[in-house]
């Protein structure tokens, strides 16, 4: 069985943008403040005996009390560290970086020579991880060491939260450290040229995508009847990979979203651009079945399918045989390691989204139930727009 952790390949990263972005957390203290009590217990019960003991070879004191004032100062040291990840989505690579402060430098210059083994500390120390997945704010990437063992980071861009585990490539992996960062920040955006899909959802011309579809053009187009129009950008939602956007037309057509729960086995059809216009201007359909009413790690907000997404159907919409929406298309795995995954948004996930932001859809009627496939692909390409950055 193919491996699915370290597979997924993103619209953001690899699937349908062209841009280079990198962002940021940094401040990144282990515990943190969301783990007070697992750092509380572990500095009372492992790191306290085994720096105590550390303490006395070093310093060769008797009293407990002057090994404790020694512990406390370096704890005070360690806290301030700066510890960053920069997460650069055109290379595929999160670099960890850990600023060490003076005091600790000196420190464990003192340790190193009081094991007879004088070792000048560096001021900065970095990792290199892989970038294995991207998918709606979170991130997983890894890296083999020397001695085998594989160190896995899994990032919370939103929440700014990184887990640190290790284990057997492949295998696995055993939790040993939570990091809590400040919140995350855009250090670079270059070379912008993104494109994606999208679709109608009511006569007013608003129009939904994926936010990574959007996110840093200075301008959005939509081509609609062969012509390229401005887009106003309403809102979006980082942790749905959501965009609302608006143009001034009034089309007749446009999806109805379902209210209805997925259900696997369901069938379903993908629409988009894949490629962008590159392989034509035509609109392309896939179909294919539900295969999980869950996403990747299990996210609830997502399913899974096995009709293919490709670079440019980030975006569009996914619908059932009576082309109402089903779910946005988001991500699809780089078919090198596997072939038939797919992931969508679901629709009640969009329907949250717009009523949080006050925009009216619509729901399945009786007109929509019988529909045949010309219905449907007028229906869709009608509905279903090219969404570009200018």
């Amino acid at each position: 069985m193919k491996k699915l952790l370290g597979i997924v390949v993103l619209g953001l990263l690899w699937s349908n943008i062209s841009y280079s972005q990198i962002l940021e957390i940094n401040k990144c203290t282990m515990g943190g403040k969301y783990s007070e009590e697992r750092w509380e217990d572990n500095s009372k019960h492992l790191i306290d005996v085994k720096t105590m003991k550390m303490m006395a070879k070093i310093y060769k004191r008797d009293k407990l009390k002057e090994y404790a004032e020694k512990f406390t100062q370096w704890q005070e040291i360690k806290e301030r560290e700066d510890r960053l990840f920069t997460i650069n989505t055109d290379s595929g690579i999160v670099t960890e970086s850990i600023v060490y402060a003076d005091e600790y430098i000196d420190f464990q210059e003192q340790y190193s020579s009081a094991f007879g083994k004088p070792e000048a500390h560096p001021k900065v120390w970095t990792r290199q991880f892989n970038i294995k997945s991207f998918a709606a704010g979170y991130l997983e990437a890894s890296v083999i060491i020397r001695d085998g063992t594989e160190y896995t980071i899994q990032i919370d861009i939103d929440k700014s939260l990184v887990h640190y585990s290790l284990g057997e490539p492949g295998g696995r992996k055993t939790l040993i450290d939570t990091f809590g960062c400040v919140p995350k920040k855009n250090v670079g955006v270059d070379n912008i040229a993104s494109s994606g899909s999208g679709f109608f959802i009511n006569n007013k011309g608003y129009f939904v995508t994926n936010n990574h579809v959007v996110e840093g053009c200075a301008q959005s187009q939509i081509t609609f009847k062969g012509e390229s129009i401005d887009a106003e950008l309403i809102a979006t939602d980082q942790s749905l990979d959501l965009a609302l956007l608006k143009v001034k037309v009034k089309p007749k057509d446009f999806l109805n979203l379902s209210n209805d729960p997925p259900v696997k086995l369901q069938k379903i059809y993908v629409a988009g651009y894949p490629f962008g216009k590159g392989l034509s201007d035509d609109l392309k359909f896939t179909q294919g079945i539900i295969s999980s009413v869950k996403g990747f790690a299990d996210n609830s907000n997502q399913i899974q399918i096995d009709a293919a997404i490709n670079s440019g159907n980030s975006g569009g919409p996914i619908v059932n045989e009576d082309g109402s929406l089903v779910a946005v298309a988001v991500s699809g795995l780089d078919k090198s390691e596997s072939e038939g995954i797919g992931f969508g948004i679901k629709a009640n996930s969009v329907i949250n989204f717009l009523e949080v932001n006050n925009v009216k859809y619509s729901t399945p009627g009786l007109l929509n139930f019988g529909m045949n496939s010309n219905k449907l692909n007028n229906l869709l390409e009608k509905s279903t727009v090219y969404t570009f950055c200018n």
